[in-house]
């Protein structure tokens, strides 16, 4: 498992791919500071959990974007860029739709 989440990581440890992941954390921190009633679980239809992840999403996407590249395979696993990649840009369609 160890070499499987090490391997996968390696693969999305591009250029590339770590200014795209900073651009949509970075983008995606925007619009939350911009409008932070549209992700606020009082007064949008977003969930408590909702929340969590996009601030997940946003914080793995900086460390990604940044090029810092934890050591140990279980923070690569916690902060893996493919999946926040994808709540990111989940996370911007929402915010625009």
């Amino acid at each position: 498992m160890r070499s499987l989440i090490q391997t996968l990581y390696r693969l999305m440890d591009k250029g590339p791919l770590r200014a795209l992941s900073l651009i949509l954390a970075l983008w995606l921190a925007g619009c939350v500071i911009w409008q932070p009633a549209r992700f606020a679980s009082r007064t949008s239809e977003l969930a408590i959990w909702h929340g969590l992840l996009l601030i997940w999403a946003v914080c793995s996407g900086v460390i990604h974007g940044t090029g810092f590249r934890p050591q140990r395979a279980r923070w690569q696993a916690l902060f893996a860029p493919l999946p926040a990649l994808s709540v990111l840009a989940l996370g911007i369609y929402w915010f625009y739709h």
